[in-house]
């Protein structure tokens, strides 16, 4: 049968469907709007409620210890894809499992005494990838989608490119200064999100000799798992935990 004949009976067959959909949505009852107590608890109806939350919020706040001393250690948690966005979905969820609405669950590090947002984002596209974001997180520049600590201005692909544009990263101005430094990654450590912490490269897959093209080799670039193992700076990362396949 023909493209055109089976498409010619398929036309009937939707139109029934969608006069179908009208009809039965005609015909449906419009639910009613929520009674009040399902809506809220009688408590959070009451306006008075919501001001002695913020006063309660705002004392507790102004009422925590101010710490004056150097921070002893430093640890860095980054959840990958982790936006607003995310964590609103996985606040309301956690509420609504606990048997709540979910808005007004608080997850357990929107708890901590101290929080902050960062912005990162590629410069040369609206939709990120991890490797330009952690990058940025790990040097202070902004970066394009696909490059491991390297500026901008760094060609994909191109290993002279790269290497004219390296950045210091966090870990290595940690280790210039004698501290002990690691990464732990439920990832592969050579993937884009604990490579950027250590390696630099002109293209995020350059993760072993074997991914390196033949145009870019005996150039001065070294695969990620390379830097990984022969990073020169200080002592080199003193604790290096990775999961994912090999």
């Amino acid at each position: 049968m023909h493209a055109l004949s089976r498409f010619s009976l398929v036309l009937p067959l939707l139109a029934a469907i969608a006069l179908g959909a009208v009809s039965a949505c005609a015909q449906t009852p419009q639910a009613s709007e929520p009674a009040a107590s399902e809506r809220a608890s009688a408590e959070d109806e009451r306006p008075e409620y919501w001001r002695a939350l913020g006063q309660q919020s705002l004392a507790a706040a102004l009422a925590r210890p101010r710490y004056e001393s150097a921070a002893r250690g430093i640890i860095l948690f980054v959840g990958d894809g982790m936006g607003v966005s995310t964590i609103t979905a996985a606040r309301i969820y956690a509420g609504q499992v606990e048997g709540g609405r979910g808005e007004e669950t608080s997850l357990g590090f929107e708890q901590f005494p101290y929080t902050s947002l960062i912005k990162t984002y590629n410069v040369n596209q609206q939709t990120p990838d991890s490797a330009g974001t952690m990058s940025a997180m790990m040097t202070g520049v902004k970066t394009d989608s696909g490059l491991l600590s390297v500026g901008p201005a760094t060609v994909r692909m191109d290993c002279e490119s790269g290497l004219a544009n390296t950045v210091p990263t966090l870990m290595e101005q940690l280790e210039a200064a004698g501290w002990s430094t690691g990464v732990v990654s439920t990832a592969r450590l050579t993937h884009a999100t604990p490579a950027a912490a250590y390696g630099h490269a002109p293209e995020r897959g350059w993760e072993d000799d074997s991914a390196l093209p033949k145009s870019e080799r005996g150039k001065g670039c070294k695969d990620l798992a390379l830097q990984l193992v022969e990073m020169s700076i200080g002592d080199g990362l003193e604790v290096a935990l990775g999961g994912g396949p090999t």
